[in-house]
């Protein structure tokens, strides 16, 4: 009931701040910039008491990826950068988190307008040519230092960027070295997904450069690694980099990010977006992420499926087909609130 009730509130409260957002914009003769949404949106629940995000999990509903365990099967997806709002999301009832994707490099990401609400087949959903705006991977490993993400006892993803082998090498290298000193579980994630920058998935069109890097981390580690594909991956790529990975111990592969879409094809002016177009995200993804795993399960590398995921039917459905555990992005802004119901739903079936 206090799932069904918040919900309720935060929905109506999100479509204002759209409306107030959208209407400043346009009074202001501004193109609209769905980003300005996020951010203040971000400003109201940080002023949130903690009781608003806090439930329990069910005690049976966990999921082992290897030695790994996540008592809820669903994952904060690689995408925030504020830790403070991440750590009040955990409440919710997530397993764990992919922290967004470090580089090298502090990054300004793209010009904007970089984000905008679109509507696919009636569907609300987000395209974005972010660009991957963020701290460096050793200012974000200051941040961690201070942070409770940390202290949740949950396992952690650090998601691993770059624009060259030797800057990816180094994100993993300085990780590493951070993770070694502390005790929370947690993981590596490779992310060569991204349509969004102009180095794009050189890992994925030079696999043989994806290798290399498998190598470089298991010389230092044994800790759970994967790789984050595009959903624009053709299946017989997927088949491909899953035989990779499965020859190397204690990998994943994640299946599903944003689909590059031109802004035309999602009804936008080409000016919607600096770049003119970039990744769409939300429930319409969900039909190709079932698909991809469908290709992918059969090979019995451990997946976490990624992309359009809002509920407890779709997870059920994407683990009979050999996903293990689920990333979620766009749905937790839409509704936050659908992962204890998901949860909840989850319980019955286990």
């Amino acid at each position: 009931m206090k799932a069904e009730l918040l919900s309720w509130i935060y929905t109506r409260k999100r479509e204002k701040i759209i409306k107030e957002i959208f209407a400043k914009q346009d009074r202001e003769g501004r193109p609209r910039d769905f980003e300005e949404v996020l951010e203040e949106g971000d400003k109201k629940i940080r002023k949130l008491p903690k009781w608003f995000f806090n439930f329990s999990i069910p005690k049976n509903i966990g999921a082992k990826l290897h030695d790994l365990y996540f008592p809820s099967p669903l994952v904060i997806s690689s995408f925030k950068n504020e830790l403070d709002i991440l750590y009040k999301w955990m409440h919710l009832g997530f397993g764990g988190v992919i922290l967004k994707t470090a580089f090298p490099e502090d990054r300004k990401g793209n010009v904007q307008p970089r984000m905008q609400q679109v509507f696919v087949d009636g569907i609300e959903c987000l395209i974005n040519a972010m660009g991957f705006p963020g701290k460096s991977v050793e200012n974000r490993i200051a941040e961690l230092q201070d942070s409770p993400v940390l202290d949740m006892e949950r396992p952690i993803g650090f998601s691993i960027g770059g624009s060259s082998l030797d800057g990816y090498k180094f994100v993993f290298d300085k990780y590493n070295a951070f993770a070694a000193s502390k005790t929370s579980p947690h993981f590596y994630e490779v992310d060569i997904s991204c349509p969004n920058t102009a180095e794009g998935q050189q890992l994925t069109k030079r696999p043989e450069l994806l290798e290399d890097l498998l190598l470089h981390i298991r010389s230092k580690t044994d800790s759970v690694v994967g790789v984050k594909m595009s959903p624009d991956t053709p299946g017989n790529y997927l088949l491909k980099f899953a035989e990779l990975l499965l020859r190397f111990p204690r990998t994943y592969i994640n299946l599903g990010n944003s689909s590059y879409r031109r802004c035309a094809d999602v009804g936008l002016p080409d000016e919607a977006l600096s770049r003119g177009g970039g990744g769409l995200s939300g429930p319409v993804l969900y039909p190709g992420t079932l698909a991809m795993t469908k290709v992918v399960g059969i090979t019995g590398i451990p997946i976490m499926s990624t992309g359009g995921i809002n509920s407890a039917e779709q997870v059920i459905e994407l683990r009979s087909h050999g996903a293990v555990l689920f990333g979620m992005a766009t749905a937790i802004g839409h509704d936050p609130y659908c992962v204890p119901t998901i949860n909840k739903e989850l319980a019955k079936y286990s």
